[in-house]
């Protein structure tokens, strides 16, 4: 299955985060590919804080090529950062076989340098950077995950943010979006601009049970 995924914030990406943590299992494979400063180590903070470990923990594994995070209650999640690697060859230097053995989750940043050793069941995440905060995210899964809840929410924007239009602008508004309901600040902060100065104006007399009842 592949769904495809448009974060215009580093919040929305902390809650797809969330939502991707909901959805993985011990066992799971999960390719992370993107280029240089595209947010993989970031998405891996945001599942490994929505397993319910520390998320501040998390920093990228150049180096020591893989980081484990582990907890009384939460999955082991094994973190892996192939691109110092050469090869598959070099994955028994931090004991790949027990890494992909069915007990952790195990996410994979560049696992191109390493596609021979990949489980052919792994899920794939590519990311491709679309602004300053904003990310698309196509998430491919295999065929195993189909009986999995949740899995099509991931692309469904909550019900009362569907098919948003800006006030401000008349254009579409992403579910997502950080200004929302408005397209963007400057189209927020001149809808801000009418009700200040007189442009808009309320249609009737505000009555005491239009405050006590929020409408």
């Amino acid at each position: 299955m592949n769904v495809s995924i448009t974060s215009q914030s580093l919040e929305a990406t902390d809650r797809l985060g969330a939502q991707l943590a909901g959805l993985l299992r011990p066992g799971d494979v999960i390719q992370l590919r993107g280029e240089l400063g595209s947010g993989k180590t970031k998405l891996v903070r945001a599942i490994v804080a929505g397993l319910g470990l520390d998320g501040a923990r998390v920093s990228s594994p150049t180096f020591v090529i893989a980081n484990e995070y582990a907890g009384d209650e939460a999955p082991t999640v094994v973190h892996v950062d192939a691109y110092r690697l050469a090869g598959s060859d070099e994955l028994d230097t931090i004991g790949w076989e027990r890494i992909i053995d069915g007990s952790a989750i195990v996410l994979v940043e560049w696992p191109e340098r390493i596609a021979n050793a990949m489980p052919s069941e792994s899920a794939t995440i590519s990311i491709t950077q679309t602004g300053e905060h904003s990310r698309r995210f196509e998430i491919e899964t295999p065929k195993s995950w189909k009986s999995r809840s949740g899995l099509l929410a991931l692309a469904t924007p909550p019900a009362s943010r569907r098919g948003t239009v800006c006030p401000a602008t008349g254009v579409p508004v992403e579910a997502d979006c950080p200004t929302w309901p408005f397209a963007n600040e400057r189209a927020r902060l001149s809808d801000l601009y009418q009700w200040m100065t007189g442009g808009y104006s309320i249609s009737r007399d505000v009555q005491d049970a239009d405050l006590e009842h929020g409408e």
